[in-house]
């Protein structure tokens, strides 16, 4: 680590060096005097006394950012040793050594011109490959640089201490003097002789000398060419150039009729111009403000001054206007005067203040209560909010403890909180501020650590919460109220809903039958649930519009509904249709088919005729309603489905069960929620509704007008039985239609008779004990249980009737 130490003494940036607790471990000369300290008086040990933004969580991101890229650069600002801050920026890089991990900071600050002019210089002569020297008037060696000390093989201490003379031996004094005088007036000469190192060895070198006036002072400045290692080229132009186009301060140099005669890389792209362009203009095309008689008046101020400083603008080719520090000076070279400038962009400096002001009005406006503590407990500040809320003088408070304001707690309870709060404990909480004249505040407040120019503060938050808690007691109380009115409603809401759905039919459900209501409800009740579904019924009942129903009212009706027919299917491509195939699976399988199931996937498969489904599936559907997975036919891949099954049969699957026909298993799998739906015959009032549907449909598909169906056809329509059911009726109208001439229906019915010549269908035994119950309930007014209830009009236990009322599907309003 030595040698970056003492490499970084001879840079003209500030460098220090940090451990990974934000030690400094070492600092250049720079970088102290930066700060306002000399090197032998700097006092900061740590990073957190220099910068006041770190603190050592800050510093520990910092440095796991450092480790993880190597290299890092910010923006900051630095604490100088009288309190001052100063803009900095940062760029740091990862080093080693000794195996321990250090980082080193190259400070880029702003500099004074001369500074910038100085180390610039330096910084270019000491890697030019040539050697160079400077003499003062009377001889004495004034500078010069690494190459020719390495070279003559001296310290530099002890080359500034000889005169030129010590190692040109064969240069007399009188040729000296005599050479001084022809430089003044030619500026420049050229000869060979021969120098002598620190032990004596003759050295053959070609000299190229110039006279140089800097700033008052006279020196001969010397370009030592070693001729036994001759360079194929001279870089040391190439060189000096290069250092200037690519600092990164704007240069540029001026004419006395402020005309541009160089502009480095950095000011032609902060600018926008190019230099053809800047070599058509001057500095008062750029400067806002600046004239003739005002440039003058500069030009003549800084031939007087030699130097000068100040802030100022510059406009860029867009019209921005770029704040800038000008670090301006006045050179003469071979008999012409020129203003050589440095200009820092300021503009994030400029930024940066404009933030620190806006985060102070901010904060000092706040609505909160905003203030910070001394470890002692006094105000090291606060917001207006503070002052207008607690009704004490800014002076009354600066007189004032924390404790003052919070009576509860004492010193002791002080001293602990701010133990925790330096361990990084962040705390909230509402409490009591006692305010002027014993006025209490419930407020809301925040309190966590802050480091600030090397010292702690306690930075607190207080938020006045008595509106709110009022508006959330406010709340709290309506709240209550819509939760009474709520459980009021529910009951009535259920109803409403199961009324509503009734009277819009289901959308193709065609009914007004109160025996149908029960039906409707429990569509209703079941539809948003993820149920199984099993409508049972005769043929042409509308099992197929009960499964769209429930679908229609379920959370899955934007997803898909896949119908398949089980009966209609041949036997050996049902479990290809349900379930798909792999390319290859069987005689004629040429690609992969994708089955129902994975169709339906996240919506509803509608299984109808499930009693038809061959006995050697039944267990592959079974695995799917319990497991959501199953296998395409031929494959060896389980695929999973979000699918709800509603399944129909016009079949009596407990008699399928009982002749081994059915799997037991299944059938309770999809006997979850049975919905029985009713024949036409027990619904007869929905008949009138059904024809007048029917014959509309007919009427707009073939173009027909029948708009009346005459008594003795209605009448004719509503004897019959109708073993068929609502798809026998919509055939026996579709045919009247097509036989009918003009507007009125006629009775061309071919009904289907017994062979007893009646068309009465016989009961069955749930159908007789339902209207049983019905009847009972109709006579007891709808009481069940007790004393004249239905369930002692029909001798049984209130338990049994409930259990049989539920099976039967009899609700109230059947009944009522």
């Amino acid at each position: 680590m030595s040698g970056h130490i003492e490499s970084a003494e001879v840079m003209r940036q500030g460098v220090m060096f940090l451990d990974r607790e934000g030690n400094i471990l070492a600092a250049n000369e720079r970088f102290a005097k930066e700060l306002g300290y000399s090197k032998q008086q700097f006092e900061p040990k740590t990073i957190f006394q220099v910068n006041p933004h770190f603190n050592f969580i800050a510093w520990k991101k910092l440095w796991d950012e450092l480790l993880a890229k190597g290299k890092l650069s910010l923006d900051t600002e630095h604490l100088t040793s009288n309190g001052g801050m100063v803009p900095a920026q940062l760029k740091g890089i990862l080093l080693e050594a000794g195996g321990e991990m250090y980082c080193q900071f190259i400070v880029e600050g702003e500099t004074s011109d001369s500074e910038e002019g100085l180390y610039l210089a330096q910084y270019c002569l000491d890697r030019i490959q040539e050697m160079i020297v400077w003499v003062n008037p009377n001889g004495s060696i004034f500078y010069a640089n690494k190459v020719m000390r390495d070279t003559l093989d001296y310290q530099e201490t002890d080359l500034s201490s000889l005169k030129i003379s010590d190692i040109e031996p064969n240069l007399s004094e009188a040729d000296r003097q005599e050479q001084w005088n022809k430089l003044k007036n030619c500026k420049t000469l050229q000869r060979k002789t021969e120098y002598l190192t620190s032990s004596g060895n003759v050295l053959p070198v070609r000299l190229s000398l110039y006279h140089v006036n800097y700033k008052g002072r006279e020196y001969e400045m010397t370009f030592v060419k070693d001729l036994q290692f001759q360079q194929p080229i001279d870089t040391t132009a190439a060189l000096s150039s290069k250092a200037l186009d690519e600092a990164s301060q704007m240069i540029y140099w001026l004419q006395p009729d402020a005309r541009f005669i160089y502009a480095n890389k950095a000011f032609i792209e902060k600018l926008g111009y190019s230099f053809d362009e800047l070599q058509e203009m001057t500095l008062l095309d750029i400067e806002p403000g600046l004239d003739d008689q005002s440039w003058k008046k500069r030009w003549d101020e800084l031939k007087k001054r030699g130097t000068m400083e100040f802030e100022t603008l510059r406009i860029s080719k867009n019209g921005d206007l770029i704040p800038v520090r000008l670090y301006i000076n006045y050179l003469e070279h071979d008999g012409k005067e020129y203003n050589l400038a440095f200009a820092s962009d300021l503009r994030k400096r400029k930024k940066l203040e404009e933030d620190i002001k806006l985060a102070f009005e901010t904060i000092s406006q706040s609505p909160d209560m905003v203030f910070w503590l001394n470890a002692d407990g006094s105000f090291r500040y606060f917001n207006d909010t503070f002052v207008e809320m607690t009704g004490y003088s800014r002076e009354k408070i600066n007189r004032m403890q924390l404790l003052d304001f919070f009576p509860n707690h004492n010193q002791k309870d002080f001293e602990k909180a701010w133990k925790q709060l330096k361990a990084g404990v962040v705390f909230s909480s509402e409490m009591e501020i006692v305010c002027k004249g014993g006025r209490k505040l419930l407020v809301e407040s925040k309190v966590k650590m802050i480091n600030f120019n090397g010292k702690e503060y306690s930075s607190t938050l207080l938020r006045d919460i008595r509106e709110r808690k009022k508006q959330e007691q406010q709340l709290r109380d309506k709240l209550s109220e819509i939760e009474r009115l709520k459980a009021q409603l529910e009951e009535e809401n259920v109803i409403l809903k199961e009324e509503i759905e009734v009277e819009q039919g289901f959308s193709n459900i065609i009914s007004k039958s109160p025996n149908y209501k029960p039906v409707l409800r429990q569509i209703g009740q079941v539809a948003d649930k993820e149920t199984t579904v099993l409508i049972l019924g005769e043929t042409g009942t509308g099992k197929e519009l009960v499964a769209k129903a429930i679908y229609r009212l379920s959370s899955r009706s934007a997803q898909p509904l896949i119908t398949v027919n089980c009966g209609s299917l041949p036997e050996n491509l049902i479990e290809s249709e349900l379930f798909g195939h792999e390319k290859g699976a069987f005689t004629g399988a040429f690609q992969r088919k994708i089955g129902r199931f994975e169709l339906a996937h996240q919506g509803t498969i509608f299984l109808d005729e499930i009693g038809e489904l061959p006995h050697d599936l039944q267990a592959k559907l079974l695995r799917v309603l319990q497991e959501g997975e199953f296998q395409r036919l031929g494959g060896t891949q389980t695929i999973k489905v979000d699918v709800r099954v509603i399944a129909a049969t016009n079949r009596n699957l407990e008699e399928e069960v009982e002749k081994g026909r059915f799997r037991e298993d299944l059938f309770y799998r999809l006997n979850v929620f049975p919905i029985v739906n009713i024949p036409l015959r027990d619904r007869k009032d929905d008949i009138p509704l059904l024809v007048r549907h029917f014959i509309e449909k007919y009427n707009m598909k073939m173009g027909k007008r029948i708009e009346e169906v005459p008594q003795p056809v209605m009448k004719e329509l509503l004897e019959y039985e109708y073993p068929g059911n609502v798809r026998e009726l919509e055939n026996l109208i579709e045919r009247a239609v097509i036989l009918s001439s003009g507007n009125k229906l006629s009775s061309n019915f071919q009904f289907k008779r017994s062979k007893s010549g009646q068309n009465k269908t016989f009961q069955s035994m749930e159908d007789m004990q339902r209207a049983h119950i019905i009847e009972a309930l109709r006579r007891t007014k709808g009481k069940v249980t007790g004393a004249g209830g239905a369930a002692e009009l029909l001798k049984m236990k209130d338990k049994t009737l409930y259990s049989r009322m539920s099976k039967l599907g009899v609700g109230r309003n059947d009944f009522l």
